[in-house]
């Protein structure tokens, strides 16, 4: 029996899925940061001072020989083919040239952790949900003429997160950490490269969330290189991005002697979290991905000349399909938002913050709130705001509201956002992430988006998109639409279907939402 492993280095844990040839998970493992490694004190699997976010990427080559040892003890890696994966999209790893060197030479007989202790220039990743190089991403912008001039550009405009403005921050900020770096990966490339041995490239779909790429051709731009890192950043960068479905090369012999592994085990370009998301989908045209996770992501699936890049959305490379795209929201108050919520007020219970959500209302009785409890990206606001029939107040007069409320609006921006991004018609929403088993709050998000809304078997829907990337590596003769046609996965399961009634009270709450949205990000 042949297996294909997925990775996904997550903001919380480093989970794994394992598939068979014909596409069933046959095992699932997870190390979760806070729980399993608690010696790095994160807290959501970051250290968060202010505006600045990072994780110890220490932490993350510790999980790593933890999950191995897991998946040695499964019995099956001696006949696992392939493997890919996804990381955080955005974060961003530095290598020292002692800690490169020791990559190339890795040691059956230690840990990881034992040899990279001290491979890391700058031992703090950044991650996504940073959001303190606002003055990099003006710079940027000003570079080429603008935000949407550098949206059309690399498919975005600048953020705070995006790995261009991060690497410009240490450039200009730190600059003796930034000459003590050889090499910088994102955090999917780094986790291929552990398993190579070497340092391996991002692939197209990441690039494209780095504000250094141009989209369309899917190479460095080389100004965009000298704003965010000076004339050494190509160099540290090290490689061109690469298309999915690429082989880099055999895995590493450290993991044949140590964990058993075979040595014609193939590794594959790794992608983000998101990208591999959506590959877990296997979208049709019409399907968009809900993904409820820390961030919320919204994605869709964009044929080549059907595209067009805003200054609110992304359009990223497609990991798949190297003439495609793939149309992006991404919200940084996810579920960390809605568990703050929960908290205050629901008794730090999903059971009643799911029966607010069933017994309350709020937006339909003119109650409208917005949640930006993390500085948020989709508006650039921070801050929570309550409007009771678009007066502003400091509360709601029946506070549990707030847990209605929070989940409304989150979706509410979602159904705003997607209808800007593209011309095409949604049919059904597929939902993915951790909030998804929550099968009540899938009803407010049908409702409010007056959709059908799917759900697949198995929740590590980027593990499963890395799985699947394995085996399309391994069979690259073979475009991913055949691929997954010969083996289809098991049938979507419905879990909600809109409320027609509401869905109607929903429309009319439409142009408020976006004029009261709109007063707060003015201020």
């Amino acid at each position: 029996m042949s297996y294909y492993l997925g990775l996904d280095l997550s903001t919380q844990q480093l989970k794994c899925t394992l598939i068979d040839e014909s596409h069933a998970i046959v095992w699932e493992n997870g190390i979760h940061f806070d729980n399993d490694l608690p010696e790095f004190n994160t807290k959501h699997g970051a250290i968060v001072n202010g505006d600045v976010v990072t994780s110890p990427t220490l932490m993350w080559v510790k999980a790593m020989d933890l999950l191995m040892v897991k998946l040695k003890d499964s019995g099956y890696t001696k006949d696992i083919k392939g493997i890919s994966g996804a990381g955080q999209q955005h974060g961003s790893v530095y290598w020292s040239k002692e800690g490169l060197s020791h990559l190339e030479h890795l040691n059956s007989a230690q840990t990881l952790e034992e040899q990279l202790k001290d491979a890391f220039s700058i031992p703090q990743s950044p991650i996504w949900q940073d959001s303190s190089t606002t003055a990099e991403c003006r710079a940027l912008e000003n570079l080429v003429g603008g935000p949407k001039a550098l949206a059309d550009l690399t498919g975005s405009k600048a953020y705070e997160r995006f790995t261009g403005n991060q690497i410009a921050k240490i450039y200009h900020h730190n600059k003796q950490g930034y000459e003590d770096t050889v090499r910088i990966h994102l955090v999917s490339s780094f986790v291929a490269s552990l398993l190579l041995g070497k340092s391996a490239p991002v692939d197209a779909a990441e690039g494209s969330g780095t504000n250094m790429m141009n989209v369309v051709t899917h190479k460095w731009d080389e100004k965009l290189l000298l704003q965010c890192g000076g004339e050494t950043l190509k160099d540290k960068l090290g490689h061109e991005p690469v298309e999915g479905g690429a082989s880099l090369g055999k895995i590493n012999a450290y993991y044949v002697e140590r964990f058993g592994f075979h040595p014609d085990c193939a590794i594959m370009p790794f992608t983000g979290d998101n990208s591999a998301t959506l590959v877990s989908m296997n979208l049709s045209q019409g399907d968009c991905v809900v993904s409820l996770g820390t961030s919320d992501t919204v994605l869709v699936y964009l044929k080549e000349g059907t595209a067009e890049a805003t200054t609110e959305s992304h359009l990223m490379a497609h990991p798949t399909d190297a003439t495609g795209f793939m149309g992006m929201l991404c919200y940084k108050n996810g579920s960390l938002a809605r568990e703050h919520i929960r908290d205050t007020y629901s008794d730090k219970n999903w059971d009643t913050f799911n029966k607010h959500l069933e017994e309350q209302e709020a937006m339909l009785k003119g109650d409208f709130g917005y949640y930006y409890w993390m500085q948020e990206i989709i508006p650039f606001a921070k801050g929570i705001y309550r409007f009771d029939h678009k007066t502003p107040v400091n509360e709601f007069s029946v506070p549990s509201e707030n847990s209605k409320a929070i989940v409304e609006s989150q979706f509410m921006s979602m159904r705003i956002r997607l209808a800007r991004m593209t011309n095409s018609p949604v049919k059904r929403i597929l939902a993915s992430g951790g909030a998804a088993a929550n099968s009540k709050l899938l009803q407010v998000l049908s409702n409010v988006l007056g959709l059908p809304v799917y759900k697949q078997h198995g929740m590590n829907g980027a593990s499963l998109g890395g799985a699947l990337l394995a085996k399309f590596g391994v069979y690259k003769d073979t475009c991913f639409e055949d691929m997954m046609s010969a083996h289809p996965s098991a049938e979507l399961e419905l879990v909600s279907e809109p409320d027609t009634e509401r869905v109607e009270k929903y429309n009319e709450c439409v142009d408020e939402f976006v004029e009261l949205e709109k007063s707060i990000v003015k201020e």
